[in-house]
């Protein structure tokens, strides 16, 4: 049986293999889509994505139309941009290797539409 030690080393091993893969996205956010992952769920997440600034929003926003069907709104003087979709851990990779994407964040989308961000 596994101790509370080995279950930290394990955890802390796979930090640093996530922190690796997706340096800009928020850790909580990929374990969750590797649990989603693992229980062959495809949910609707909202997704808060963090741009660099000045932007040409229109290219920005045609690009997540046609990766994912769904229009984001931008806030922030267009530094800030949230959208609903589904989510896997495969698109979540494409947008953390986007270069003008400074950070990702996101939570399961519920029916009222709340986050925890």
């Amino acid at each position: 049986m596994s101790s509370i030690e080995d279950v930290v080393k394990e955890f802390s091993e796979a930090d640093v293999a996530i922190k690796s893969v997706f340096p800009k996205v928020d850790p909580v956010l990929v374990v969750r889509l590797i649990f989603d992952q693992m229980e062959k769920r495809h949910n609707i997440y909202t997704v808060e994505v963090i741009l660099k600034d000045g932007l040409d929003t229109e290219i920005v926003r045609k690009r997540v139309v046609e990766a994912t069907g769904m229009a984001p709104g931008f806030y922030l003087q267009d530094t800030k941009m949230i959208v609903s979709h589904k989510l896997d851990l495969q698109l979540l990779k494409r947008i953390n290797d986007i270069d003008y994407v400074v950070s990702v964040k996101g939570s399961p989308y519920s029916a009222g539409g709340s986050t925890d961000f």
